[in-house]
């Protein structure tokens, strides 16, 4: 019986993911996102699971099938994620964008750092969670949850987390679609730059989900995902053989920082870059990770806190927020930079062409693509450093 319901639960975690992607446009999907959807999923079947057991039938999924599914799938998300990336890009944006996505980068550290020096014994892994929500908000979602798997945060914590996001980004998009650049336009400057980006070639946006389709680059670049995963869990298992210790405290944040920095290092090979399904492929396996993880949690333990968790995530969100404006004021940044590259950082590069056409702002629509690709590589390195600083 154990068996069955670990082979059911495999398949379900696999072709659910496919099901979501294939109904991306569907009204919940836009709502709330793929991986929104994918987390609502699975806590659905959390808490059917949690119904059949309050009312006297003792069942259960095989926690292990859902934890072990969810590192292998985020393991080898990331470098296709990465290999998407074209990071020699940044190099065309003009100097108010660099200045204003580095303020944004400064703003949400600080943030982080203090709310994990004040609220991290108050909140149910407090620290960890500012760690990884310096990730989120200059980054992604990606970030947010690698960075919770390399510092070893509880599960129930990630799932909190990504549903307190989901809540908190929510408001906040509607805030910046309506009311930011009334807001900022009374403390910052008007665009007067022609262009934010050096020469003429547009952006492409690395987060956009096309057709998954296992053309021969893809498998290759599914296999070199492999290769990284495995150098990682070598030199995780070399650490644990030379520090003694338990494997999977030395394994698990062996392989994702290895499969970061080498996901990183082989975007730079243009035949792995232009592979187009690289991100469909990396999206698809982060919605694996965000069904397996969520879909096997205990229902008891996210009441540990969601509310605080809730409370933590908005609070960094909004003085993240002000500090960036403030700094903005500073350096006399326009107010539609400001807002993009915000929006990049805080987003990731999806969000960025709906936000520059509300502006009338098309100038703006390539860097902040860029900066949004420039955020998913720094920004699980970002979130390791400030959990150091705890």
């Amino acid at each position: 019986m154990d068996i069955a319901i670990a082979l059911v639960q495999l398949v379900a975690i696999f072709a659910v993911p496919a099901l979501i992607m294939r109904w991306r446009n569907n009204r919940l999907t836009r709502f709330i996102g793929t991986v929104g959807t994918a987390y609502l999923l699975g806590i659905l079947v959390a808490l059917a699971v949690w119904a059949v057991n309050l009312a006297g039938v003792e069942f259960s999924l095989n926690s292990d099938v859902g934890e072990i599914g969810s590192y292998v799938a985020i393991g080898l998300a990331i470098p296709l994620l990465l290999f998407g990336t074209k990071l020699s890009e940044v190099r065309r944006l003009s100097v108010p964008v660099l200045i204003s996505f580095g303020s944004l980068a400064v703003s949400v550290c600080a943030v982080c750092i203090g709310a994990g020096l004040i609220f991290g014994d108050r909140v149910f892994e407090g620290e960890k969670l500012s760690a990884m929500a310096v990730g989120l908000y200059t980054g992604g979602t990606s970030n947010f949850n690698s960075i919770g798997v390399i510092i070893g945060a509880e599960n129930s914590a990630i799932v909190s987390g990504n549903l307190a996001d989901m809540l908190i980004g929510g408001v906040f998009y509607v805030f910046i679609l309506l009311l930011a650049r009334p807001l900022l336009s009374r403390i910052l400057p008007k665009s007067t730059l022609s262009s934010y980006v050096k020469g003429e070639e547009a952006a492409v946006n690395a987060d956009r989900v096309d057709a998954l389709r296992f053309t021969p680059g893809l498998i290759r670049n599914l296999l070199l995902s492999l290769g990284c995963v495995l150098v990682g869990a070598l030199i995780g298992a070399g650490l644990w053989l030379w520090r003694g210790g338990k494997l999977t405290d030395m394994l698990v944040p062996a392989v994702m920082i290895a499969v970061t920095v080498l996901g990183l290092g082989l975007s730079f090979v243009k035949k792995i870059r232009e592979v187009s399904s690289n991100v469909a492929a990396g999206q698809y396996l982060i919605l694996v990770f965000s069904f397996a993880l969520s879909s096997s949690l205990k229902i008891g333990d996210m009441d540990r806190g969601f509310w605080a968790v809730l409370a933590l995530l908005g609070g960094i969100t909004l003085v993240s927020f002000v500090l960036h404006a403030l700094l903005c004021a500073i350096f006399r940044i326009d107010t539609d930079c400001a807002i993009v590259t915000m929006t990049a950082g805080i987003y990731g590069p999806a969000f960025v062409p709906a936000v520059t056409a509300q502006l009338k702002n098309e100038k703006l629509t390539a860097p902040g693509l860029i900066c949004g690709a420039l955020g998913y590589a720094v920004g699980t390195f970002m979130g390791c450093l400030v959990y150091l600083v705890f």
